[in-house]
């Protein structure tokens, strides 16, 4: 069997079995990617696209596996020896993953073979429709907090000053290459920033998908009217949304801090994420 490195070159060939949607971060700074092809026939064997992180200590590097499939178990000890060679390069301390329980279960058990614990959760990603977010309490009042407005009213000087402000403080919500990514990645139509003093205070930026799903980015305010600046950015981009996308266009809000997950609380008390297998190694050091 052959390994060979998923890349920025290479990702749509391998977007059958990853999905365009992760397919597309391989172009990002800190996706590496690896599959196992058959030697007999050249088929897919097995493959995993990972991301380098920045550990709950800023000193330690994690690496999380955002995608794993097996459909050979034999290409897995390949997979997981050529995964460990490469990830000593960033010296990482742990690995982390996290599976949708739905046809996974080849994968939890190729990952616990390689040494990871796993166990079964609630996922952080919720995914709602627009159609939702129109009929909650939230949207049913239209003032919008004066300072709040779509991203695409900002100069690229003013958001890339307010985007190094967020990296400086640690808030990169689920960009951990926050400060490499281009205003344009970001949908600037529907994405809101707050602002005090001609200073940006607050972000809610939201990428959309290969597959027109809106995924949600960066969820950030700050000063002594956060709350009502994030519950302003929320009504803002769901009004946005109202004027450029149908009702039935899928929002992914996914719970990737505390302030993310009480405003996901707050307004989708019923809300669930989908069963995940979650799990952690810890990587020689």
């Amino acid at each position: 069997m052959t390994v060979i490195e998923i890349n920025d070159i290479n990702a749509t060939v391998y977007a059958s079995y990853m999905g365009e949607d992760m397919a597309e971060n391989l172009v990002r700074e800190f996706y590496r990617g690896l599959a196992v092809i058959s030697d007999e026939d050249g088929g897919f064997a097995a493959g995993l696209v990972w991301e380098y992180c920045k550990g709950g200590d800023e000193a330690d590097m994690e690496s999380v596996i955002r995608w794993i499939r097996i459909t050979d178990t034999d290409a897995a000890d390949i997979l997981f020896r050529e995964y460990s060679e490469r990830i000593v390069e960033y010296n990482v301390v742990r690995s982390r993953f996290v599976i949708p329980v739905k046809d996974g279960k080849t994968e939890k058990e190729a990952l616990m073979k390689a040494g990871f614990s796993a166990r079964l959760t609630e996922g952080d990603n919720i995914i709602v429709t627009l159609s939702e977010l129109l009929k909650m309490p939230l949207a049913q009042k239209r003032r919008i907090p004066e300072g709040i407005g779509p991203v695409k009213d900002l100069t690229l000087r003013s958001f890339k000053r307010g985007i190094t402000k967020c990296v400086m403080i640690g808030k990169k919500g689920l960009c951990e290459d926050l400060i490499y990514l281009p205003m344009s990645w970001f949908e600037a139509d529907v994405s809101c920033y707050a602002k005090k003093d001609d200073l940006i205070c607050g972000y809610l930026l939201f990428h959309k998908l290969p597959s027109g799903m809106l995924s949600i980015q960066l969820m950030f305010a700050q000063g002594e009217d956060f709350q009502q600046n994030l519950i302003g950015m929320m009504r803002k981009f769901i009004f946005a949304m109202e004027e450029k996308y149908p009702t039935d266009t899928k929002i992914l809000l996914n719970r990737h801090n505390q302030a993310s997950l009480e405003l996901t609380e707050k307004l989708l008390p019923r809300g669930f994420g989908i069963p995940v297998y979650a799990g952690v190694r810890e990587e020689r050091s």
